[in-house]
């Protein structure tokens, strides 16, 4: 009798025993990706996992329940939808929950590192987020209007970590500092001139503002700085870009930011604006084909801020909406090649005025934007007109 009570109580402890281990907490780690090569690639990417032992174990021996929750799904097989989606602040971006190894392999593929860091969370405060990490899962919560500084893949995952933490990363003190929205954005595109120019062009004032500390952490890398502050947790390297294996070079694009040497852009550009310009003072010289001349120098720039103009009144973006360059790319430049000759010469006088006060107005600290090459493409046709 003794015997089989015995073997009950063992039994029972072993019971016992399996549901405390089953009960365990998880382990909740933050998985920041450094850059792609491609465009939408060039700012990291971000990830939650949540697994019995840890990322690392989780990929050579999964349990059950071992998942990673990526705020960045969109329909990448069609990025004029997804973009055309972005500035409208549709909701084209959602939730999902994948397979740890799923998303490893796909950063490993495409060559881009993988840092984790654990976060030290209590079995509370695991709890509380994994309850919001599944109630964002939901067909009614999974979607949202992606926001490049507002609301990304890495915002989401940063207030919730924050939520979870009695808001242990929003307040915390914010650093000096004076790079501005747009400077991050260009950090991501360095060496890529088509997309350095394109976010001179469509950002507008709000993106020359300098973001706080919290601001900052739209972006992967400074969230993962934040949490190694806030926690001292350092990121581990789970996997680095080969590109830069073994490489000495601290701005080595494996530490998640691109190098900077690669030029701004500006001086193509320049360049681009002069060759473009030229008919409209090549056929004033020769006295032939004047007004051809005039329309192919003012037409191109005459439509892309015909385009930035029906941007910003269809975008609910502010950095978007708010654009300095409208003012230089003027859509009713148009007139000039349909008005009579006293009346264009007196449009050119005016616009030329017009510019210069602009170009006052970025000297005094008014205007914050890069307009001084922009400036250019409207002023030369202007002048060609205006002292004809």
């Amino acid at each position: 009798m003794l015997r089989g009570m015995a073997s009950r109580v063992v039994a029972l402890v072993i019971l016992l025993g399996a549901a405390t281990a089953s009960a365990e907490p998880p382990t909740i780690e933050l998985v920041t990706m450094g850059i792609g090569s491609l465009m939408w690639e060039r700012h990291g990417h971000i990830a939650i996992c949540v697994t019995q032992h840890g990322l690392r174990e989780s990929l050579e021996h999964r349990a059950p329940g071992d998942f990673c929750y990526n705020y960045g799904i969109a329909d990448f097989h069609h990025p004029a939808a997804m973009g055309w989606g972005f500035l409208r602040g549709t909701r084209s971006f959602w939730v999902g929950k994948e397979l740890p190894e799923l998303l490893y392999e796909t950063y490993q593929r495409t060559d881009r590192s993988i840092w984790v860091q654990t976060l030290p969370l209590s079995a509370a405060r695991k709890a509380k987020m994994v309850a919001k990490l599944d109630d964002d899962l939901l067909e009614e919560h999974r979607y949202y209007a992606y926001d490049h500084f507002g609301d990304n893949c890495t915002t989401r995952i940063r207030d919730i970590i924050d939520d979870a933490t009695d808001h242990a990363l929003a307040t915390m003190p914010d650093s000096a500092g004076d790079r501005t929205f747009r400077d991050y954005a260009r950090d991501g595109f360095a060496g890529m001139t088509v997309p350095l120019l394109i976010t001179d062009a469509i950002l507008g004032r709000a993106g020359d503002r300098v973001p706080t500390y919290w601001e900052r952490m739209f972006l992967p890398q400074y969230l993962r700085e934040a949490v190694q502050t806030r926690w001292g947790v350092a990121p581990a390297l789970l996997y680095e870009r080969q590109v830069c294996r073994g490489s000495q070079d601290p701005s080595c694009i494996a530490r998640g930011i691109p190098s900077a040497d690669g030029g701004s852009g500006r001086w193509l550009l320049a360049l681009v604006i002069v060759v473009l310009t030229a008919p409209v003072w090549v056929t004033r010289a020769i006295g032939k084909l004047q007004r051809t001349g005039l329309a192919l120098s003012v037409l191109p720039y005459w439509l892309l801020g015909t385009l930035l103009t029906a941007l910003a009144i269809l975008t609910p973006r502010p950095y978007l909406r708010w654009n300095e360059l409208l003012l230089v790319w003027f859509p009713l430049d148009l007139a000039i090649l349909v008005l009579a000759p006293a009346w264009k010469v007196k449009y050119a006088r005016a616009r030329v005025a017009m510019l210069a006060l602009i170009g006052v107005l970025l000297l005094a600290g008014v205007f914050h934007q890069p307009l001084w090459v922009a400036l250019l493409w409207p002023l030369i046709p202007m002048i060609t007109v205006a002292t004809a």
